[in-house]
């Protein structure tokens, strides 16, 4: 007897398996996940029942307002000039268009399939992580010693965004019951989260460290909140701010101790060196390095000479970092409390001279940079821009430079904005006017995704897009999921800092995810805030 499977229910299995293909490539391949939603578009056209399709359209204008975001684009590129860029934009828009259509018209998934596709995002998303530590532990860092460029398979600060959406997938998972788990699974869970916890911390994406720690904050509060037992909610709440009071005393601490100015007698500064040759002091710029002036007690012709007689680098050349390398030999010295001087130099060891050319300008500073490290750079990168004003290689630095730069080009046009095309080639021409020192390898992204939206559709433009983010979560109730607003929190924050849907995989994260949580999944599937 030959057993057949009826025609939906093939379609349903194809529906669910680019499902999740879709959720396992997320993390591991651009062009598998091009595929995935090839897939689901041709099964979504085989299957038909557009008479159905459309009447669900119908009765769900969400879903429409949702999908118009796309239209947006396309409207964007009938006044914008390089047409090639806008072209492509709208090319990497079409999940915004796609997803909803499917996902919103398809059957809704059960719970069963909602866990299971949150799983095997969150496994993907380890296993990327693991391929990462096995490549860091076969080849080591780069030349220039980034850590961050460890993420193989998509940019590092793009991939902390999954790595964190995956750890709170999985806390939601252990501490809240809505999808059933056994013991042995919510430990499974935990323990596979802390685990991605680790490797967000290994990654040095500081972005993606703050998002995890605003969005932990706001997870502690939600579970003290709900909590009915006294003692768990008082402690919950405890942990919390103490949390909050150890970062904010850390961050004064070390602002205190590394950016104020140790005791320095500067009308009574010496003027001549050990050898007799004359030392240049600049009292105006105030920049420090560990609590000590960079430029006062400096003699650059014996740091030159000095320099290239124990070094194979030239005074005048770049460091293993591409930064020049007689700035990192004064940050260095200044950061030991030493003059800029040829005795200064003869104190250092072998190991201070390598990590003069690796480009590590603090003695603090090792090969393989912790947390602390990067936070102390982001610091002192503030530190620099409010004494000097200068942003070249600092890339906390150069985002405020170009928000500045967005900023002017927003208040020329206001109302319409650039178009889809222009954004990039207006912020370079600006930037030429306003900060001519800004690098010149940055291709005029402004990296924050609101100023993009501003930029390229104007205000009108924006607001309509928040309106149909707005809309369709509130007519759905969407706003009662904890999972939900906890991805939603992780792509607002996201958004300050970076273009996040400017690239195809987080697009593509972000289409999915909220279509699912919006559009996709049958009734409630968590619990109130």
């Amino acid at each position: 007897m030959k057993l057949t499977i009826p025609l939906s229910a093939l379609h349903r299995k194809v529906y669910l398996f680019g499902l999740v293909l879709l959720v396992c490539c997320l993390p591991l391949s651009k062009y598998v996940l091009s595929i995935s939603q090839f897939l689901l578009v041709l099964n979504w056209l085989i299957e038909g029942n557009f008479r159905r399709k459309a009447g669900v359209i119908l009765q769900k204008p969400a879903l429409v307002l949702f999908a118009s975001i796309f239209f947006l684009y396309v409207l964007g590129l009938l006044y914008s000039h390089n047409l090639n860029l806008g072209l492509a934009k709208i090319k990497n828009a079409l999940p915004l268009l796609l997803l909803p259509l499917i996902i919103g018209t398809s059957q809704p998934l059960s719970n069963k399939h909602a866990k299971w596709l949150l799983l095997l995002f969150s496994g993907a998303v380890m296993i990327a992580s693991l391929v990462c530590v096995i490549q860091y532990q076969v080849n080591g860092l780069p030349a220039d010693g980034d850590f961050r460029k460890i993420s193989v398979f998509m940019l590092h600060i793009r991939f902390s965004l999954l790595i964190v959406m995956a750890i709170f997938i999985l806390l939601y998972l252990t501490f809240y019951d809505n999808y059933k788990s056994r013991f042995r699974e919510k430990v499974t869970f935990f323990i596979s989260a802390c685990l991605l916890i680790t490797f967000l911390f290994f990654l040095r994406s500081f972005t993606g460290i703050i998002i995890f720690v605003i969005m932990a904050m706001a997870f502690l509060l939600n579970m003290a909140i709900r909590n009915k037992r006294p003692v768990v909610r008082y402690a919950l709440l405890m942990l919390v701010s103490g949390s909050l009071l150890a970062l904010a005393a850390l961050s004064v601490f070390t602002y205190a101790r590394n950016f104020q100015a140790k005791p320095v007698g500067l009308s009574a500064l010496e003027k001549l060196t050990a050898n007799g040759n004359p030392y240049t002091h600049n009292t105006t710029t105030g920049i420090l390095e560990n609590g000590y002036y960079i430029d006062i007690y400096l003699c650059e012709p014996e740091l030159k000479q000095e320099w290239n007689k124990i070094s194979s680098i030239p005074y005048d050349r770049l460091d293993n970092k591409g930064q020049p390398i007689s700035a990192t030999i004064k940050r260095y010295l200044t950061s030991l409390g030493l003059r800029k001087d040829s005795a200064a130099l003869s104190r250092l060891n072998a190991t201070d001279i390598q990590h003069i050319e690796k480009g590590l300008a603090n003695y603090k500073f090792h090969d393989d940079p912790g947390v602390y490290q990067r936070f102390y750079e982001t610091l002192w990168e503030i530190h620099i821009l409010a004494r000097a004003g200068f942003v070249q290689q600092h890339s906390f630095g150069q985002r405020l430079a170009f928000l500045k730069i967005a900023y002017c080009a927003i208040s020329d046009n206001l109302l319409t904005g650039v178009g889809t095309g222009d954004v990039y080639d207006s912020m370079l021409a600006l930037s030429k006017v306003i900060i001519p020192a800004i690098d010149p390898l940055w291709e005029g992204k402004p990296h924050n995704q609101y100023a993009f939206f501003i930029l390229a559709f104007g205000i009108f433009g924006f607001l309509w897009i928040v309106w149909c983010w707005l809309y369709p979560v509130t007519s759905t109730k969407t706003y009662h999921s904890l999972l939900f607003n906890l991805f939603a929190g992780i792509i607002l924050i996201s958004m300050l800092t970076l273009d996040t849907l400017e690239s195809y995989d987080n697009i593509v994260f972000f289409a999915f995810f909220y279509c699912l949580f919006v559009f996709g999944i049958q009734g409630p599937i968590n619990n109130k805030v």
